[in-house]
């Protein structure tokens, strides 16, 4: 059976450890002169040379005949060499920790520390995920590895440093392995595919590099993957197939609207791609991943990229007419989805572009200039022979009741200031003939939020005022359920709290349909105390 790429392509000398120079040239240095430790700790993410770096030097320790040049590195052709490579040597152990966790496990290792090694000159024993060895086994090891017989190495490796103890820490010289750059990973994969026959495409070997996010393992399988499903020629299109990059078209088709700030095909662009089922996670990061590619352009970075030169001439040609200001706002508006609202939902892709189509500068102009609007339509004419009535900027219950100091209860960012419509009448009478006002003139600061999104689309409504508490009624439990996480519940209770220039909280009910018994109970003075699903 053929071995997969990332063992047939595993590094046999330190000089082969890609990306990982820090780490081999001390070894090399202390296997040159005969300085090496007891025990080693290596750290670092998946993929990136520690299992095959503790390999390479329990071989480089037990070389029969090291290279004469006096390196350090094993000559990979002895008795010795072969068989750690193959994995028969029987003084060369590897142990998988997340399998030996117990003490027991660590008592038997211990035990057999103490025997003699059948032929080699060390014993090398590698603890591959150490950190996943419990509290009294790793304690158990302790003194064994701060006092090994003279003829044991330890080599330990984790993903997870920081749940190491410390005392084995301390007991270990520490290396630390670095994801690995998208050069180095371009690099390796390059050779590779010139060995195995591939023909791969610049752009594609460098969207696989970039891919793997620094660790060569999965370069390597995704390279191999690729290779069995495609053949010997391999497209960017064919990667980008293999990654479920399925998006990627619909993600530059949204790309002008979001610049050219055309909302109509913006939101025909969104909805066609939830129809056809497209990941909108997968295209929202594609999305954000192309407006990074057009600020790099903007800014006169110029560095390699993973897009085409056609996609390249295309972004080219829109950073040209596109301030700079329009962009950073477009990715921060991205970037901020909430992946997690209502899985696949299009609410807030749609919510996104209404912001990035909207200029800042004529959103606020306009509402100053409706506020002011409205002002003088409430300001009696001056003819008038009573005296004017002063109206304050939002309704409070009294006339001579004034705006509470911010509370917990508003959001910490920025004031609310909601114009008052309509004055008359009782609060929840204000509240209702200003809810259209109130979801739709919010802060900057909180526009983008899910609970304003929620309020906006949901058909959410008061339905009482219960002392200090506004109740809100929701058509679907799913929406009640997000608007009374503490965060929303804050943001929701700041709003309401603003317009009636009073502290005020919120109460979440749920109504999954008219129902004019309720009413009627209501008016009489019952009050809603709970609605339970059905």
């Amino acid at each position: 059976m053929a071995q997969v790429f990332y063992r047939k392509w595993r590094p046999q000398t330190l000089a082969e450890v890609v990306g990982q120079e820090h780490v081999t040239r001390t070894l090399l240095n202390a296997l040159s002169r005969g300085r090496v430790s007891h025990a080693y700790l290596f750290c670092g993410p998946r993929g990136t040379g520690k299992t095959s770096t503790g390999r390479i030097l329990a071989k480089a320790v037990n070389c029969i005949k090291p290279d004469s040049g006096g390196t350090g590195e094993p000559c990979n052709e002895c008795s010795m060499c072969k068989a750690i490579s193959e994995g028969r040597a029987l003084d060369v152990i590897e142990i998988d920790a997340a399998s030996h966790t117990g003490v027991d496990d660590v008592r038997d290792l211990i035990e057999r520390v103490a025997y003699a090694t059948a032929e080699a000159k060390y014993k090398v024993y590698i603890i591959d995920e150490v950190h996943m060895l419990s509290n009294s086994a790793s304690n158990a090891l302790l003194k064994t590895l701060e006092e090994p017989p003279p003829h044991v190495i330890f080599i330990l490796a984790t993903t997870e440093t920081h749940k190491v103890l410390p005392t084995i820490v301390s007991r270990c010289q520490h290396f630390d392995f670095h994801r690995l750059s998208q050069k180095d990973t371009e690099d390796k994969l390059l050779r590779i595919a010139q060995a195995e026959g591939i023909s791969i495409t610049p752009e594609a070997l460098r969207l696989v590099a970039k891919s793997a996010r620094g660790g060569l393992r999965d370069a390597e399988n995704m390279l191999e993957q690729i290779y069995t499903y495609y053949g010997c020629d391999v497209s960017i299109t064919q990667v980008q197939e293999m990654l479920g990059m399925v998006g990627d078209e619909r993600a530059r088709e949204l790309i002008k609207p979001i610049l050219q700030k055309d909302l109509s095909a913006g939101l025909s662009a969104i909805n066609r791609a939830d129809e056809d089922g497209i990941d909108l996670r997968q295209m929202g990061r594609e999305i954000v991943n192309y407006l990074r590619e057009l600020l790099l352009l903007k800014s006169g970075l110029d560095k390699d990229s993973s897009l085409t030169a056609e996609e390249m001439t295309e972004l080219k040609t829109l950073s040209a007419a596109t301030p700079l200001e329009q962009i950073i706002r477009a990715i921060k508006l991205f970037a901020g989805i909430d992946s997690t609202l209502a899985g696949n939902s299009t609410l807030q892709f749609e919510m996104a572009l209404v912001d990035a189509c909207i200029d800042p500068v004529v959103e606020k102009t306009t509402s100053a200039t409706t506020s002011t609007k409205q002002s003088a339509a409430a300001t009696p004419p001056k003819h008038t022979p009573t005296a004017p009535i002063q109206h304050n900027t939002t309704p409070t219950y009294s006339a001579t009741s004034h705006p509470a100091p911010p509370t917990e209860s508003a959001p910490p960012t920025e004031q609310i200031k909601i114009s008052a419509l309509e004055n008359a009448g009782s609060p929840l009478e204000q509240l209702t003939a200003n809810w259209s006002a109130i979801v739709q003139q919010v802060p900057d600061a909180i526009r983008r939020s899910a609970a304003v999104a929620i309020l906006r689309s949901a058909g959410v409504k008061p339905v009482s005022i219960e002392d200090d508490t506004i109740v809100l009624s929701f058509k679907y439990s799913i929406h009640r359920d997000k608007i009374a996480e503490t965060e929303n519940k804050k943001i929701v209770a700041g709003l309401l709290s603003q317009f009636f220039g009073k502290p005020h909280q919120i109460k979440c009910i749920y109504e999954p349909e008219e129902n004019h018994l309720v009413r009627e109970a209501q008016k009489l003075g019952a009050q809603i105390i709970d609605v339970e699903d059905k």
